[in-house]
This record gives C-alpha cells, structure tokens and sequence, in this order.
C-alpha cells in the first residue's frame, strides 16, 4: 500500500476496510493496474482516527494474538506473553517429554521382490530423471526413452512420454503419485514406484518434525521446530523463556516444503532454533549428504548407501550481524550460487580428524543411529505408508554441532545425486574401496 493506506492503524474494530482491485481496461492482464480500495464501515467524524483490522478473517483458532505480535511489541511482563510462555510452551514442552513411539498394530505386508521378467526380458523402467536414464545401464533393466514430440500436462508438470507408464514394470519418477495421477495414466497396483504412499510424513519439513516429536519427543538430534501455522504461541513463549534465561536465540525460517530460501516472504513456514555453535571445516561451515534406501516400512529395511558427500560453505563462519545475510558464508549448497568447494570424502574425512582429534567411525555410528531413528518414527507414527510395490531413495541432510552431535536437517524425495554421478568415491566406512560414479545408479537398483 501508499503512505495514505499505510497510515491506517490496527484495530479489532475497524472503520474502513481494504481490499485489492486489478483494472484491465483492455481486458487483458498487460492492461492491468493494481489498486488498494479504501471505503468506510461505519459513519466517521472529521478527526476520527481510520483503522482496519490487519488480520481481517483471522481468528483466535488461528492464532489471532500470537500473530499480531509481528506489528506489535509487547512488554515482557505483559500478562499476554506470561500466559504464552506458562502455558502454551509448557504444554508443548511436556508433551515432548512423553514420546509415544509404539509398535505398529497392524501386520506387517509382505515386500514383493523384483524379478526378471518371463523369458528373460529386462525389466522396463519409465523415468523422468535425466540421470537414471544416463546411468541406469545394467542389464537387468530397459529405459523407456523420452519421445519429445509428446506431452502430456497433469497437475502442472509436463510429462515427456515415450511408452505410457502403464506399460512399465518401474516407474521412477521425480513427480508424485497419487491415486488420481494413478487413473490418469493407467498406473496399477502391479507396478513398482519410487515413492512411498504418506511420505510427506518424512519429506515436507513441518511434517518430519511432527512426526518425530510424536514418536521420540526431543530428541539430542532434532532442533527445536516449530510450525507457524499451528504452534506460533509456542514458538514466542519457548523465545521469551530463551531471552530471559540467557540463552542463545537465534532461529532460522524454512519453507514447509521447498529448499535454498525459496520463498522467504509468502507461504507456509516452519521456524527452527538455529545451529549457532557448528563444528567447523576448516574454519568453515558444512553439512552432509547421506543416501538412504528403503525397501519396506514394516518391516523396516533400510540400506545406508557407502557415499556420502560433504557440502562446505565458501566464507569462513560468523555470527557477526553483517554477515547474517551472507550466502556463502551460512549456506552450503553451492550447486545454485557461488563457487562449488568440491571435497573428496577421503580427503575431508582425513583432514576432519587432524583438525578435531576425533573418529569418524564414532560419528559415522551416531549418524547411522540417528538417520534409523528417523525412519522407526515415520514407519511406527504412520504404518500406512507399507507398500509391497513401493522403493524409495531419500537424501538426508545431518549437520554436526560443536560436540560432533549429528543435527537432523531435512530429508529430500528423488535427491539430487548429480555429485554421486560426476565423480568416483572413496569409501571411507567399512571395507573400503572405491565407489565408481558410472555405477551409482545400477548399485541403488540391485536393492530391490
């Protein structure tokens, strides 16, 4: 809005409303001019002070007061904020101290395994992701080409078709399936997907945190998360204890399910405490990549693939407030911006443990520890996510602290494995060896 529209004051019981108008007087949208119409909801004097409600439609069922706070500062010992840090926090953090990971009451279906075909055809695999059709090359398997002269829109994604997916026996696709994408183009029950039924339990952040707290409460591993479309109260009481404890307070916005800062101003969010103190490379922040393939939710079988790669950050960490807004200085991904500091996973494991006198392996443990834990959470809060046809490859994103404690960032559906595929890999944990990029692939499908 102007200077005019932006001089109206807050109030529960306005006297003007607002709302936004698009002419087009050419009926067209290059035509088009934006307006803010302004009119009266009650008779005015001269003199009267106009206000709108800022939250027109917002109820207290959907956290009414607790947002308000973004235009308004309330003192401390405002009986408001003690009533948001007594009892909207504490419920909250005594729910976290009673996990209710239970057992799944139902039984546990049968995983079907993928077998050649009669008369020893390859099975035919139908896929969207570049890189499974550059580097699926075992003999087991048949790529179904892209046919460009073919599109077909659904639910806003183009789909490049040679044969229909009906007719394949994998379908490894970087776009969801549901059951109306199933009608749509013939999927059946028969077929094996890459993708998990309710997996958004697991890959849209507000979710993966729902579902841990449910099953394990507050875990070392789990930073603080809150979800600002439901628990906001609970977020400005757990911030308000924090300041009046001392404690640090830092706290980073995340998209429920995108990644990069995509969307940092619109859309639904989750608000996590930040890892303030992380364990350093070289001066410099990093995360890491690990893959992680699953063959059934009940019984849980799930294999930790022998790469993983570290993402390092360019600038050397601060918490300095100029450097708060630094890409490259608090983000790791590169792919996207900057100038990628490719390690070699030998090279960073070898000079991790000069730098800090420590053991990998001892991390590698509390990794692998924390990554199964996330999955018996998903598989016990949510037994439907079985499927007998189903597979699935996840990446899972761990940062360490200062302790070395691993930090659960998110876990990703179909990751982006262009690394894995670029460059051959020393294996690090267990055997050994050396893992070949070209061979990526045909290892995550002899998992079947």
């Amino acid at each position: 809005m102007d200077e005019l529209g932006s001089a109206l004051r807050h109030s529960d019981e306005p006297n003007f409303r607002v709302a936004p108008f698009l002419f087009m007087p050419k009926g067209n949208l290059s035509s088009a001019v934006s307006f803010s119409i302004l009119w009266p909801t009650q008779n005015v004097q001269k003199g009267d002070r106009c206000t709108r409600d800022f939250l027109l439609g917002i109820g207290e069922d959907k956290q009414r007061s607790a947002r308000l706070t973004a235009w308004f500062h309330t003192p401390e010992n405002y009986p408001c904020i003690s009533l948001i840090a007594k009892i909207a926090y504490e419920k909250h953090h005594q729910k976290l101290l009673s996990p209710s990971l239970i057992p799944p009451t139902i039984q546990s279906s049968e995983t079907r395994s993928i077998i050649h075909q009669p008369g020893g055809r390859p099975l035919r695999v139908y896929t969207n992701i570049p890189h499974v059709e550059e580097y699926l090359t075992h003999l087991k398997f048949a790529i179904s080409k892209f046919n460009a002269c073919r599109l077909e829109l659904y639910l806003n994604f183009f789909f490049v078709l040679s044969k229909e997916p009906k007719d394949a026996d994998i379908v490894w696709t970087s776009v969801q399936v549901d059951e109306d994408m199933k009608k749509a183009v013939g999927i059946t029950e028969q077929q094996y997907i890459n993708q998990f039924p309710f997996e958004a339990s697991l890959v849209m952040k507000h979710h993966l945190a729902e579902t841990i707290q449910k099953a394990h409460g507050s875990p070392q591993w789990l930073q603080p998360t809150y979800n600002l479309e439901t628990h906001l109260s609970q977020l400005i009481g757990d911030y308000c204890v924090r300041k009046k404890e001392g404690l640090d307070n830092l706290w980073i916005l995340k998209p429920w399910n995108m990644a990069r800062t995509i969307d940092t101003t619109t859309g639904p969010k989750i608000c996590q405490k930040y890892i303030e103190q992380p364990a350093l490379f070289q001066g410099r922040k990093f995360d890491l990549r690990y893959i992680v393939l699953v063959r059934s939710m009940h019984p849980l079988e799930l294999f930790l693939s022998d790469c993983f790669w570290a993402r390092i950050a360019n600038n050397q960490y601060s918490l300095d407030r100029s450097s708060l807004f630094e890409y490259e200085t608090h983000f790791t991904v590169m792919n996207y911006r900057g100038t990628i500091n490719h390690k070699n996973a030998n090279d960073f494991v070898r000079e991790f443990e000069e730098e800090h006198q420590v053991k990998w392996l001892d991390i590698h443990t509390r990794v692998r520890k924390m990554i199964r834990s996330v999955f018996e959470a998903a598989a016990g809060t949510h037994p439907e996510m079985q499927s007998p046809t189903s597979r699935a490859m996840y990446g899972v994103d761990v940062m360490l602290d200062s302790s070395f404690q691993p930090k659960l960032l998110e876990v990703t559906y179909c990751p982006d494995c262009t690394r894995a595929c670029k460059y051959d890999m020393d294996i690090v944990v267990g055997e050994g060896g050396v893992a070949k990029a070209s061979d990526f692939f045909n290892n995550v499908s002899l998992f079947e």
